[in-house]
């Protein structure tokens, strides 16, 4: 064979050694690599090969759309996560402190984020643009049907909500601080039947076919890399038994709660710094 090896050679190479790997150390026996491919066709007949994918979709992202943050142990740069289905460009630009729009008898608990926009170096942002969306506490993306999921099967129907409601761009201070309110998150699932062979697995593997609650955010400043991101909660048991893979430690906060009637009834307050990456000298980057 002349020239060099192609990236399916690579790849495929790189694969192969891994699952090697993986059957010698655990002695993997005949039987069972029946089972599994087995169980690969029954993913297929049952036509859930495209919903498979979130099992590594999360990865393949960080590997690519996600490369300007790796590594973030590296420079306490904040992590990286991947944009999902569920963004809608176009939101309205709201100044710090924001409340995110949404309907007078919005259901949930009151939450109050608030932080710092800062580089890698502790320079804080002026103007920063926090892009911010999240799933309502009765679990429904505004502005969304289920077409917008697809090929998953998650159940969405926004008719009646506001197309942007808990979607805004907040604008940071000339200190770099934001701050906006909104209500805790629901739940999103991944819409996998639960008698399916994905459904299976995730029950063998003691994992759930739900996500971890969390907020959306993609953070930009002049001159830095911008950072698409989420917010996790502490006590949430999902940030550890997800389907999708485990939630990096430092993207979990944890709430306070507080009692004292400032929103007329108790509300939950949340700290998050977003630290970003400077743009590569000779790059042009500003907020979207």
């Amino acid at each position: 064979m002349s020239g060099s090896p192609s990236r399916l050679q690579v790849v495929f190479t790189d694969l192969r050694r891994a699952i090697d790997d993986v059957i010698l150390k655990h002695q993997v026996t005949l039987e069972e690599l029946l089972v599994a491919v087995d169980w690969l066709q029954q993913v297929a007949d049952a036509g859930e090969l495209p919903s498979a994918g979130i099992l590594f979709y999360k990865t393949v992202l960080k590997g690519t759309a996600g490369a300007t943050y790796a590594h973030p142990e590296k420079d306490g740069a904040s992590h990286w996560e991947m944009e999902g289905p569920a963004h809608r460009p176009g939101a309205p630009v709201l100044h710090s402190p924001a409340v995110l729009p949404m309907r007078s008898d919005e259901p949930g608990e009151p939450l109050v984020v608030s932080g710092t926009v800062r580089t890698t170096s502790g320079v804080p942002q002026p103007g920063a643009t926090l892009e911010i969306w999240q799933i309502d506490a009765d679990n429904v993306y505004s502005g969304m049907d289920s077409r917008d999921f697809e090929p998953l099967d998650i159940p969405n129907d926004s008719t009646g909500i506001p197309a942007n409601n808990l979607r805004a761009r907040v604008v940071a201070d000339p200190d770099g601080r934001y701050e906006f309110r909104t209500v805790m998150p629901g739940t999103e699932t991944f819409g996998l039947t639960a008698d399916g062979p994905l459904g299976t697995l995730i029950r063998a593997l003691q994992l759930e076919g739900v996500r971890p609650l969390h907020i959306h955010a993609i953070v930009s400043a002049d001159g830095c890399l911008p950072l698409t991101t989420q917010i996790y909660f502490d006590g949430d048991p999902l940030v550890e038994s997800t389907i999708e893979g485990a939630v990096p430690a430092e993207a979990v906060r944890t709430t306070t709660l507080h009692h004292d009637q400032g929103l007329h009834r108790p509300y939950r307050t949340l700290t998050y710094d977003f630290v970003l990456r400077p743009a590569p000298v000779g790059d042009t980057v500003s907020p979207r």
